[in-house]
């Protein structure tokens, strides 16, 4: 019995120490794994904040839904789209703060016969949370990324080139431009904030009784915000009318020659007018000159698919008038 106790006794204390060991890895492991983990969601809520400020800035900068309010639907084309020191390319600041840049115009109305609003509506079109932003100078303002880098917005040229396009980046946890480890790599965006715009217009004039070959000329007007006051640009057509209807397409811009005026729309809601230059009187229809309708049409911005850039797709709209 007593060599059995021996043979025993000793197994009790390798087990004990086996197990001790265990315990100690198991432990290692468990402390190693947390530590991994809390790295990456520390890391990963970094990135979320940083994805739904890039939101915001795009959502400041456009409106909601292109409705309102936002910088570029509201002013249309800036000033100066470099508009702080010489190598200072950040757009952010102007967003911000109006007080960025002096010249921004005030929101303002145009009044007839374009009835228009446009310019700087309010103080400032994002709002940071709170202990992140300041009303005092010196301007611009940064906003920081989820890892405490500035946010950049800049704007790009296509191809062509001219500059329809908008980005919005953030270098990562690195603040470093380019990465390619997880969260060294930028978060961006980028978006057509100008486009063409290419208009069907459908006139039916069959209530007027008008013969087959009449020809009708519609001037179409379209509506704009440039330098933050209301801008135009008209394009007037002939309708062949047959069976009471007639069609054309309008292309916008019109560009005369030494005209050098953007050749593309900034986004967001733009008015179109429909002036009558044909006298429909004898048929019973409006006199010359006659505004037929208005509508407000909204440009959309859409994402950048090319790198290069290539130049944006314009916006196509169809619009019906009956009189």
């Amino acid at each position: 019995m007593d060599n059995i106790r021996k043979s025993v006794y000793p197994c009790n204390g390798y087990i004990l120490l086996s197990a001790s060991l265990m315990l100690t890895a198991f432990m290692s492991v468990i402390l190693i794994c947390s530590f991994v983990a809390g790295y990456g969601s520390d890391n990963d809520f970094r990135y979320v904040t940083t994805r739904l400020s890039i939101k915001k800035i795009k959502q400041a900068l456009l409106g909601e839904k292109y409705a309102a309010p936002g910088f570029i639907s509201d002013y249309g084309e800036p000033d100066n789209i470099t508009p702080f020191a010489p190598g200072t390319n950040n757009f952010i600041g102007t967003i911000l703060n109006r007080q960025s840049v002096a010249a921004w115009k005030q929101w303002s109305y145009s009044g007839p016969p374009e009835e228009f609003w446009a310019g700087y509506r309010g103080v400032r079109y994002f709002m940071p949370s709170p202990g992140e932003w300041s009303d005092d100078p010196p301007f611009p303002h940064d906003l920081l990324d989820g890892w405490g880098h500035p946010i950049e917005v800049t704007f790009v040229q296509d191809s062509t080139p001219e500059h329809t396009v908008i980005e919005i980046k953030s270098n990562g946890s690195d603040g470093s431009n380019g990465g390619t480890e997880n969260y060294k790599e930028d978060v961006e965006e980028t978006f057509y904030w100008k486009r063409s715009v290419n208009l069907t217009l459908a006139f039916d004039a069959g209530s007027l009784g008008l013969p087959d070959g009449t020809d009708v000329d519609i001037e179409v007007i379209l509506v704009y915000p440039f330098h933050g006051a209301a801008a135009l640009k008209n394009q007037t057509k002939t309708l062949a009318i047959t069976g009471g209807v007639g069609s054309c397409v309008y292309d916008f811009p019109v560009n005369p020659p030494g005209d050098m005026n953007p050749q593309k729309f900034s986004v967001g809601h733009r008015k179109m007018l429909f002036i009558l230059n044909t006298d429909l009187s004898p048929w019973g229809g409006p006199l010359a000159n006659a505004l037929l309708a208005d509508r407000i049409i909204p440009i959309p911005s859409c994402p950048v698919v090319s790198d290069p850039p290539d130049p944006p797709d314009p916006f196509r709209i169809n619009v019906d008038l009956a009189i």
